[in-house]
């Protein structure tokens, strides 16, 4: 008898069936900072009207957007809902990792502001209960009652590659992210290192992924810095991958995807992953605070500006 091959469906898994999509991020971005209308969501993403049109579609059945007729009849505009709403700590926490790694190499700043306290702000994922910043070495993990195996559908998606020069006038405003989170495989490897699989034939037997396709994205990883290699035996080629300091630090992206997946797909069981904040002993829930006032940031409550970045004109 052929036995089918499952993989543990945990909530960033589920997620990432949704948003896992270099295109659905960089609409969702948009979606973000106010745009409505399917020519505006072209013009600023710089993908064609096919995929824009296909994206907007899923989206919508997703209910991530609605789509309302606008005045006259003639279009329609595009709402974020409540569930696409619940995607803002993720873009946030995106946000913050750009801002720390890679502000020297872009010609823009994003600048958020909060217009509860009225500062300049900095996204910082807190425990909800104790508000300590959260270190994936201080969180334990185990299996929730709604953990099951499934045998994974994977839809055929290509991968983009850079997105830096999609948009008009400059790039994605968190471009690296949507680059690495829109490749569900690359997710998945960083996933595998948050729960402590760091070999080879384990990642691929957690993934399900075929061979060149995770030759390929730990070798990207690699090169990006995200993951590094230790040797585990004698044989060179013996290697664990590790997570560096950077690659650590996409923990709260990979927290904020997993709690939008446990409230919007987990079933009646309860969550896959249940998660303890060991600095105060508590269920982990993860917050995007304020860094000056220490309240929650919202999508209600938070503006953005782009700055373009100081050049230095000496001769």
């Amino acid at each position: 008898m052929k036995h089918e091959r499952t993989i543990r469906a945990c909530s960033i898994w589920r997620a990432l069936d949704v948003v896992g999509d270099v295109p659905v991020l960089l609409i969702m971005e948009q979606a973000f900072l106010g745009t409505h209308s399917f020519d505006e969501f072209v013009a600023r993403t710089g993908l064609a009207r096919s995929v824009v049109n296909g994206r907007l579609k899923k989206l919508v059945d997703e209910d991530c957007l609605a789509k309302v007729a606008k005045k006259g009849g003639r279009g329609y505009h595009y709402f974020l809902t409540q569930k696409g709403r619940d995607q803002f700590p993720n873009a946030l926490m995106m946000l913050r990792w750009q801002h720390k790694w890679e502000a020297a190499s872009r010609d823009f700043r994003v600048q958020l502001h909060h217009a509860t306290c009225g500062h300049a702000s900095e996204p910082v994922p807190v425990c909800e209960h104790c508000r300590a910043e959260i270190d994936p070495r201080d969180v334990g993990w185990r299996e929730g009652p709604g953990l099951v195996q499934v045998t994974p559908a994977y839809e055929r998606r290509r991968f983009c590659g850079e997105v830096g020069a999609r948009r008009p006038g400059g790039r994605p405003l968190v471009d690296t992210m949507i680059e690495l989170f829109g490749d569900r495989w690359a997710t998945l490897v960083v996933r595998a290192m948050f729960t402590r699989i760091n070999r080879f034939d384990d990642i691929q037997r957690d993934t399900l992924m075929a061979t060149n396709i995770l030759t390929g994205r730990l070798d990207r990883l690699v090169r990006q810095g995200i993951l590094r290699t230790v040797p585990y035996s004698a044989h060179v080629d013996r290697v664990e991958y590790r997570l560096t300091e950077k690659g650590r630090d996409l923990y709260p992206v990979i927290l904020a995807l997993l709690q939008w997946g446990d409230r919007w797909f987990s079933d009646e069981r309860g969550p896959p992953v249940l998660l303890t904040h060991s600095r105060c002993g508590h269920d982990l829930h993860m917050v995007a605070a304020c860094s000056h006032c220490g309240d929650e940031l919202t999508l209600s409550n938070s503006s953005f500006t782009v700055e373009e970045a100081a050049t230095d004109e000496t001769p």
